[in-house]
């Protein structure tokens, strides 16, 4: 067991569990001095170990250790439902979003057998995908989004400080949690766009 990784992976999952309880309009309805009570409350009930394993630890058993983009999205939105003030634009935090979603499109088919190509093994350490990655942040920094350049940057960082078990790249980078939510995000911008040119 690697205390490191264990702690960034139930702080991740604790981070997500408070994130979504933020969410909810009766803690959103909270002065905010209850409101961070009600955090701390929840993040030390999810920390405490019952029977040799505590609620952030076995969702963690489910989902598995979120990547840093997820991580990174779950702070912003933590930031936001508390401060009421988002840290970055709408438009960035969309244009990362679909530019996961198209990841994941041309990744997970072929990761998942679709072919004989494996996209999963250029996460250990190929030069030219890291090529590739460094070109994308520097696009996507100076003409996509700021976001989703930072997110490259600090999911390279800590796949080359080993920050969680995985030596593969693309568990640094995104996850099948972050892709849903990609899409969701997609899907419901794209029908409100739908539905606000149709009442135009």
């Amino acid at each position: 067991m690697q205390l490191d990784t264990d702690l960034t992976g139930l702080g991740g999952i604790t981070l997500a569990i408070l994130a979504l309880l933020l969410r909810l309009p009766r803690v959103q309805a909270l002065p905010l001095p209850r409101r961070a009570g009600v955090l701390a409350a929840a993040a030390i009930v999810v920390s405490i170990p019952l029977w040799g394993l505590s609620l952030a630890g076995f969702v963690r058993g489910i989902t598995g250790d979120l990547s840093i983009a997820t991580l990174v999205l779950l702070a912003l939105a933590a930031v936001r439902s508390f401060s009421g003030h988002a840290p970055v634009e709408e438009q960035d935090r969309l244009a990362m979003l679909r530019a996961v979603l198209i990841a994941a499109v041309l990744f997970y088919p072929f990761a998942l057998g679709l072919g004989m190509f494996d996209p999963y093994r250029l996460g250990y350490g190929n030069l030219w995908f890291m090529a590739a990655l460094l070109g994308v942040a520097v696009w996507a920094a100076l003409r996509y989004s700021v976001l989703l350049a930072s997110c490259l940057a600090l999911a390279v960082a800590a796949w080359s400080a080993g920050w969680y078990e995985s030596p593969n790249l693309w568990d640094y980078l995104f996850d099948p949690w972050l892709a849903l939510y990609a899409l969701a995000v997609q899907l419901k911008t794209g029908y409100l766009r739908w539905r606000g040119n149709k009442h135009a």
